[in-house]
């Protein structure tokens, strides 16, 4: 008996380990410029099945891959131009890998066979634009990180008046000590998002999700959020209302919405943890949806293209990506516009194939009466890649936006309650703000496989709020072995909370 149940308990790890094996073996690297010795950012990283990476902005990359697939597979790397490189995975084990640049100059004889210019060539991309990209239903196989950074530069409140005791000056000083003035956190999904580009046929499932964010830190708010709700519910009389004035401006709130979080209290622990997952799942969906329309109505739906004539473009170099021959344009402000950047081209299809560009203002600057707001950065980058039907597909997008917000002007709020008798306002309180926050945010979407689907298998896919992210303190390189991601940069790795 002993000997059968060893058996079976030796059969069962074999399996694990064959199971683990199976799941996943990784290949890891760095790509740099064999010339300029420079790491090559968002280069393409596949296998012969298709699958594959981009590497990230410090030209790192890692490629998960199992066992199931033949020996003679390979791994190809791909990027605009260099040559593309191709290694036997059975061979692979650089840490380095040296891209040789493609050797291609702009001359006469490349463009004499094609004499469009800059602007002709911007015409024909926004032209039969679902010949040239997939737009029908598809599952799309991705990962996706958000990156974000907050540091208060101020953060001042001086009290003017208050009639609630708790809401003196010494409150506000001891609650305003205990706010951290700055915080980092990095949010990462894998999914698959199932749908065509509008917004309303859009479903998400999750598969794994992660996010490193100082907790402490987030509890500090919710604690302090708790006391106000404390506070308020002591002193704010039943069916009152709150008159709030900034300055000029004024507003009415009902104190019932700010103070009534019972609702919450009574709900059972499977109640709240429904509500987290389903809320999660949303607003990751909502995230994505916004992101990926650059499609609206069989039109390509890039504001560049749609207000070209606010630039001027110019042909400034031919490249190859992969046996793809490219037309790479650069485009300038012709005139009061907010970005310049770089156009790829696929000079056969004539398909935006890449777009690249930076504000070189700022986007918005936004000042009135002791409030302002200022747009500082914003850079993007949209990357397609060719399917085997022909059409192109998303592959990779990056946003990233920066911005100042201030506001320093009176607050004024008042209590107030038509019913109870006597006067009219209950409470008031008054203060001085003097505040300023910096804010700076990173999207980033990696596209593995778009794979296309019926209308009816996007119908009839059940929506599930199963996941929730897994909080960690500090990068943990394990996290997201045998899955194809990201690879992490610098700050993701160094990233460690505070510990007491």
């Amino acid at each position: 008996m002993r000997k059968v149940s060893f058996t079976i308990f030796a059969l069962y790890i074999s399996l694990l380990a064959l199971s683990s094996r199976l799941r996943g073996q990784e290949i890891s690297a760095t790509i740099v410029d064999s010339v300029s010795q420079k790491p090559i950012s968002f280069a393409t990283i596949y296998l012969s099945n298709n699958k594959g990476v981009v590497s990230n902005e410090e030209g790192q990359f890692r490629i998960s891959y199992d066992l199931t697939s033949k020996k003679n597979d390979s791994l190809f790397i791909s990027c605009m131009g260099y040559k593309k490189l191709g290694f036997p995975i059975s061979q692979f084990k650089d840490s380095i890998i040296y891209l040789p640049p493609t050797s291609i100059a702009l001359n006469s004889i490349i463009l004499s066979n094609n004499t469009l210019t800059a602007g002709q060539i911007i015409k024909q991309i926004k032209q039969d634009i679902p010949s040239k990209y997939e737009l029908g239903y598809t599952k799309k196989k991705l990962f996706f990180r958000q990156s974000g950074r907050q540091k208060f530069i101020k953060l001042n409140v001086k009290i003017k008046k208050s009639s609630i005791t708790e809401f003196k000056q010494i409150f506000w000083d001891s609650t305003l000590r205990k706010i951290p003035r700055k915080a980092d956190w990095h949010n990462e999904i894998l999914g698959n998002l199932y749908g065509n580009f509008s917004k309303d046929n859009q479903k998400l499932e999750l598969e794994k999700a992660l996010e490193l964010e100082d907790k402490k830190a987030t509890a500090i708010f919710k604690n302090i959020e708790r006391l106000f709700d404390t506070i308020l519910k002591e002193n704010v009389k039943t069916n009152s209302y709150f008159k709030i004035r900034t300055g000029i401006l004024g507003t009415k709130i009902d104190a019932d919405k700010i103070v009534d979080s019972e609702g919450q209290d009574t709900l059972s622990i499977i109640q709240k943890d429904s509500i987290k997952k389903n809320s999660f799942l949303k607003s990751r969906k909502r995230i994505l949806t916004n992101i990926i329309q650059y499609f609206e109505n069989e039109k390509l739906n890039l504001f560049i293209l749609n207000k070209s004539k606010k630039y001027s473009f110019k042909i400034t170099d031919f490249t190859y990506f992969g046996e793809t021959p490219v037309y790479i344009i650069s485009f300038t402000p012709d005139g009061n516009a907010d970005y310049k950047g770089k156009i790829y081209v696929d000079a056969d299809q004539m398909t935006l194939i890449r777009l690249e560009y930076k504000n070189i203002q700022n986007i918005r600057d936004f000042s009135l009466l002791g409030l302002s707001f200022k747009e500082t950065l914003k850079e993007v980058i949209i990357q397609f890649k060719k399917m085997k039907s022909g059409k192109y597909t998303i592959q990779y997008l990056e946003y990233v936006s920066g911005s100042d917000s201030m506001i320093k002007r009176p607050l004024v709020i008042t209590e107030k309650n038509k019913i109870v008798k006597g006067r009219n306002k209950q409470n008031q309180l008054k203060m001085d703000l003097d505040m300023s926050n910096r804010l700076y945010q990173k999207y980033q979407m990696v596209v593995f496989e778009t794979t296309p689907i019926s209308k009816l298998e996007f119908e009839t896919f059940k929506e599930e709020s199963i996941i929730l992210p897994i909080n960690l303190n500090q990068y943990d390189p394990t996290f997201w072995q045998g899955y194809n991601i990201i690879e992490p940069n610098a700050a993701i790795k160094g990233f460690k909370t505070k510990v007491d």
